[in-house]
């Protein structure tokens, strides 16, 4: 298996979620960027996406925020 970092560009993130069994489209992953629900950080055009955040969202979905 090829060694993958935390934070990586969303084709690579798609790459490491195959890899690990998850089957998500890289169009979802890219759509879920673009409306906020996985946050990302931009270095020039690309979207650069942090793992646990992406195994958060798989794992316990988008809940909204509470409004304490």
């Amino acid at each position: 298996m090829p060694a993958f970092h935390e934070t990586a560009t969303v084709p690579e993130t798609y790459r490491r979620l195959h890899a690990e069994g998850h089957n998500i489209s890289m169009c979802a992953l890219r759509r879920w960027v673009r409306t906020g629900v996985l946050p990302a950080t931009y270095a020039g055009q690309n979207a650069l996406l942090y793992y646990p955040n992406v195994i958060r969202l798989l794992q316990e979905g988008n809940r909204p925020q509470s409004a304490s």
